[in-house]
């Protein structure tokens, strides 16, 4: 099997996005309340969605650049909501 083009670039979407939810997993199901992002995890999530962008206009993938551009919104509107309170 011959890997992508740009397989280190897809790695390193899957370790950091994978990572954010497997914390996230663990968190809720420990029953806690789940914290706002510091703004240096938010950065590095943020630098995740990008990076996934550049892989799908690298790649010519209609899907996953609407992916990553959904999960962005959600990351922004999250981070827009832990602002305000």
């Amino acid at each position: 099997m011959k890997l992508p083009a740009y397989w280190w670039l897809l790695a390193l979407v899957i370790v950091i996005q994978g990572a954010f939810f497997v914390q996230f997993y663990i968190v809720r199901m420990r029953r806690k309340e789940v914290q706002p992002l510091a703004r240096p995890k938010a950065l590095l999530l943020y630098a995740s969605g990008a990076a996934g962008l550049a892989y799908a206009i690298a790649q010519s993938d209609p899907l996953f650049f609407l992916g990553q551009t959904c999960l962005l919104a959600v990351y922004y509107r999250m981070q827009e909501n832990n602002d305000d309170g």
